[in-house]
């Protein structure tokens, strides 16, 4: 007998897009990386592994989260 609608809870964004583009990956990180490490990485990507977890879409690139922290954690050589 209740009719009163609950509120849906707001949307977590994180959870639905796992892609990040290179400032928001450096935001993600609170800027321990930066910019110009990342763009570094990018470079060697076939060579270091990073090419799994990228997308480039025209002429924006896009970095996988969780790609990106496996990646790391496993150590960034190159």
């Amino acid at each position: 007998m209740n009719d009163i609608e609950q509120p849906s809870p707001p949307q977590n964004t994180e959870l639905t897009f796992p892609w990040l583009t290179i400032p928001s990956l450096v935001e993600f990180t609170n800027e321990e990386v930066t910019e110009n490490q990342i763009r570094w990485w990018l470079r060697s990507k076939s060579t270091n592994g990073l090419d799994k977890c990228t997308r480039i879409i025209g002429r924006k690139i896009y970095i996988n989260k969780n790609g990106f922290m496996d990646w790391f954690a496993q150590g960034v050589t190159a």
